[in-house]
């Protein structure tokens, strides 16, 4: 009789565990299948289920530590996985890679670098795990560079969020102009091209590029781009030119695109700016294209992509314009700046040559910081973090500075789902080079009327041509940037106008300055007086200096244009020295000049050479700039 009762029991025993075996099983599946349909909330709920009928079970501990990961669910996630080491410590040695990522976002450096260290001793040596085990290193660096990074003093003072340009819903990728008057920048407020789906969030009312300006202090409200530049679509990500007439951005789902997101560039014609053109699968994947970054002269383009062969999720590319005037291939930017994780949101500095992007892969605060790195002699020099409180636990980015120091991004740091736009007080050390700005009006010198010009930047030195830019068409304004540590000839040209030009030279310790240079061009008729400002001879003697070529190629130019041209070539001095010796040197330096064109192939009889020494001063000799200002050679049109 005992016996059948114990034999009872063993019975129900062995059916309530096979019971309870189906149920865990039953709730891992189902499981499973709710994240199939990105049911997360269930699938974590149907997990907890299963683990908690079977705490042995380590399917199911993996895949709730899997989802968990996947919400950026840190301490879930390290509790999950931690759950599944005890169960089975060789059940994926993947999880402890995620362990650390976790413990890394939770700023618990010590004990993500033991949990590195575990994968790392466990990963196998095979070319299937060369991925991870990268990964895993560069978490490793991240660790021991990043805590030395976090104890750092903070190197200036806290970002400021400017109220006049944020919202309640996300606002970033601020771009500022040279001068610091404008800044650019991206928002999914309400009240610009209302788009709304199911996948977007309550305050998400798509990507519209806005403007605002600054007077004294304080900037404007903020003000929507119109059509073409904004549309139903996603636009974001703009970048402009120095003188903002040329635009790059980002432009989403568009019909006929490339990819999903694509760059687009367009130009501004007078005060309307061009139907947006797609840039072309040269630059364009089917991949996503973004956050374009153009230099001031309007060369060179680096931006993000997620395209293949790149080192991370996502990197920085670089594109030239060829001899032709064609965007070229994109190059990646390489190993010293991508990473195995993500590069995004670049910004080149008006030197040309400071780059700064943020990334998640080079040590730093937490989530995304800000770097810097610089380009010289075709190489891209180590990043450097800018440090505390400029980056911070959350993700900071897109940072943008003007030519003159004026420095701002956009943070998480006030809400972990939401960006806002800061100013920033950047260090003197972490500042880009220093530059020249050179603005002004061109206008027809007899009525002062606005004229649309060719306005070119050249190596005075070598004749190299830097960039070339337009004054607009409406309002005659230009603006140059000019690097440190070159001397420039920035001259002028318009259609039936002589062309005018304008030396800087500009030693490596120039400090930050805006020049006004208004451009009076005078008409191609005949009585036409002009100076030729880059025209050098060697102190007391005939000889041109090379750095004169420039300017005489574009006198050279003009005349073969305008075959019915002839000029007269005035020399002319200063009052220093016997009247005699001036008259007779004005007079050589004329012929100099003269014959310089003739070998150039200008006919010699379109050629008058004429000195007049000191006769014709047109400043006050007794200065040193009144004497270096008559020091002159004069184009006298004679016949046309």
């Amino acid at each position: 009789m005992h016996f059948q009762r114990f034999s009872y029991f063993i019975i129900l025993f062995l059916i309530s565990l096979s019971v309870l075996s189906q149920a865990h099983k039953d709730a891992y599946r189902q499981g499973l299948q709710a994240i199939k349909f990105e049911n997360y909330e269930t699938a974590i709920e149907k997990f907890q289920e299963a683990v908690k009928i079977n705490p042995q079970y380590a399917d199911a501990w993996y895949y709730l530590g899997k989802t968990y990961d996947f919400l950026n669910r840190d301490k879930e996630t390290i509790a999950a996985y931690r759950n599944l080491e005890k169960v089975d410590s060789e059940y994926n040695i993947s999880i402890y890679y995620d362990i650390a990522k976790s413990y890394i976002a939770l700023n618990n450096l010590r004990s993500a670098r033991i949990y590195i260290k575990r994968y790392l001793e466990k990963a196998p040596k095979s070319p299937k795990s060369s991925k991870l085990i990268h990964l895993a290193m560069n978490r490793l660096n991240y660790v021991d560079i990043g805590a030395e990074l976090r104890a750092q003093d903070p190197n200036t003072t806290e970002p400021v969020p400017i109220d006049a340009l944020n919202s309640v819903s996300g606002d970033y990728m601020p771009q500022v102009n040279p001068t610091g008057t404008r800044l650019y920048f991206t928002s999914v407020r309400k009240g610009g091209f209302d788009f709304k789906d199911e996948n977007s969030a309550e305050l998400d009312f798509g990507e519209d590029i806005y403007f605002s300006n600054l007077s004294g202090d304080q900037w404007s409200a903020p003000e929507l781009l119109p059509k073409p530049i904004n549309s139903m679509a996603n636009d974001f990500g703009s970048s402009f030119t120095g003188d903002g007439q040329s635009m790059v951005f980002v432009r989403c789902d568009e019909k006929g695109a490339i990819g999903s997101c694509d760059l687009y560039i367009t130009q501004l014609n007078g005060n309307t700016w061009s139907v947006p053109v797609n840039m072309g699968n040269v630059v364009n994947t089917k991949d996503w294209e973004s956050q374009p970054t153009i230099n001031a002269d309007g060369n060179r383009i680096i931006f993000t992509s997620r395209r293949p062969g790149g080192y991370g999720a996502s990197d920085l590319y670089m594109i030239d314009k060829n001899h032709l005037g064609l965007w070229g291939i994109p190059q990646n930017l390489g190993s010293i700046v991508n990473t195995p994780l993500s590069e995004n949101s670049p910004f080149l500095a008006a030197d040309g040559k400071t780059l700064y992007f943020s990334s998640t892969g080079h040590p730093g605060m937490g989530g995304a910081d800000i770097f810097y790195t610089i380009f010289e002699n075709g190489k891209w020099s180590t990043p450097k973090n800018l440090g505390q409180p400029i980056n911070s636990g959350g993700n900071d980015t897109n940072f943008s500075i003007s030519a003159s120091g004026d420095a701002y991004m956009a943070s998480s740091r006030l809400d972990e789902e939401n960006y806002d736009i800061f100013q920033v007080e950047l260090p003197d050390e972490l500042k880009p080079k220093p530059t020249i700005i050179v603005q002004g009006v061109v206008s027809n010198a007899i009525n002062q009327d606005p004229l649309g010009a060719l306005v070119l930047i050249e190596d005075l030195n070598s004749g190299e041509l830097i960039a070339t830019n337009k004054s607009n068409e409406q309002t005659g304004e230009y603006l140059v940037v000019l690097p440190a540590g070159r001397d420039y000839s920035v001259s002028a040209s318009s259609q039936g106008f002589f062309f005018y030009s304008q030396n800087f030279n500009l030693p490596k310790d120039t400090a930050y300055a805006e020049i006004v240079n208004d451009i009076a061009l005078e008409p191609i008729e005949k009585g036409t007086k002009v100076v030729l400002n880059n025209i050098f001879f060697e102190t007391g003697k005939a000889e041109l200096k090379p750095i004169s070529y420039v300017e005489l190629n574009k006198a050279v130019d003009l005349m073969k244009k305008n075959p019915t041209m002839v000029i007269e070539v005035g020399g002319h001095t200063d009052s220093q020295g016997a009247d005699a010796a001036n008259l007779s040197l004005s007079q050589k330096r004329a012929q100099s000049v003269v014959e310089y064109m003739v070998l150039a192939g200008i006919e010699r009889e379109r050629l008058v050479a004429k000195g007049y020494g000191e006769t014709v001063p047109i400043a006050d000799n007794s200065t040193r700039e009144g004497r270096a200002t008559n020091r002159r050679t004069e184009f006298v049109i004679v016949e046309f």
